[in-house]
């Protein structure tokens, strides 16, 4: 999905290592997530669709359900082991493949009914360019659905959370990329819809779903917000004992200084799409 090539390992192995537990967590929110994708992309039968960054192939299975025999999907991820969960599952119209959605998709122009991305275009390193190459393997009128994380609804814990996972960073051995730029706001509703107009598509749409909880202690958090990214889980895992009090203890004190708000997360998607140009 990305070009660097460190964080395009990280990537790889975060998504590896979180396979198998990636459809059930935090009570299937990624499930959630795809039925909604997959409802709103509202494809049709015999429709040939594509799934940029598929995953465990939760939006995949759920398209080849609706498109029939008569319909194709195509199912592209960096990650064997989120595949590996994906195909036992697949449907005779389906197909996984282990490839990269950069710098171009495999794929003729003109070669799909629809396009999605479920919480994949953020981890690509040009989101502008990876939509107009979607629109480029659209047939005419053709459409895109997308997922992405609205990262302005984050709890006041969670920006709290984030500092601290920056001390971290400062101080770990771990090399860990960050990605601080415009791909963060991607899932600002006004912000996708403008992208998706620059990259040719027209008719832009947007909605939301939100889902929050409330964990108990600093271990518990720490324990739960570990699988909300690559970044996080490659400094969080590779703590040293020590280290790992300490990080409690640090989160602990900021947490009891929020009363109320401590220890709640919130995690919102912005579904968007749109109709190739």
């Amino acid at each position: 999905m990305v070009l660097d090539t460190r964080a395009a390992e990280l990537t790889a192995h975060f998504f590896d290592t979180f396979a198998d537990a990636y459809d059930d967590w935090f009570w299937g929110l990624h499930r959630r997530v795809a039925g909604r994708l997959v409802a709103l992309a509202a494809a049709r039968s015999g429709e040939a669709c594509l799934d940029v960054g598929c995953g465990t192939g939760l939006v995949a299975h759920g398209l080849a359900r609706v498109v029939g025999p008569d319909g194709q999907v195509v199912g592209l991820d960096v990650s064997e082991g989120m595949l590996s969960v994906a195909r036992p599952q697949a449907l005779p119209n389906t197909t996984f493949h282990l490839a990269a959605a950069e710098p171009h998709l495999p794929f003729r122009d003109g070669t799909f009914d629809l396009v999605v991305l479920c919480d994949s275009l953020a981890y690509l390193s040009n989101p502008g360019r990876s939509l107009e190459e979607a629109r480029r393997v659209l047939r005419p009128d053709g459409r895109i659905a997308l997922a992405l994380r609205w990262r302005s609804l984050d709890t006041i814990a969670q920006e709290v959370f984030f500092r601290l996972l920056d001390r971290v960073s400062e101080e770990h051995p771990v090399v860990v990329p960050q990605q601080r730029d415009s791909r963060g706001l991607l899932g600002e509703p006004p912000v996708i819809r403008e992208v998706l107009c620059q990259a040719g598509f027209r008719r832009p749409w947007t909605t939301s779903l939100v889902s929050g909880d409330r964990t108990g202690t600093a271990a518990d958090w720490l324990d739960f917000m570990t699988w909300t990214g690559p970044r996080p889980y490659a400094l969080l895992s590779t703590l040293v004992p020590g280290q790992r009090r300490r990080l409690e203890a640090q989160l602990d004190g900021e947490m009891r200084r929020l009363g109320e708000d401590a220890f709640r997360h919130h995690h919102a998607y912005t579904l968007a799409g749109a109709v190739a140009g």
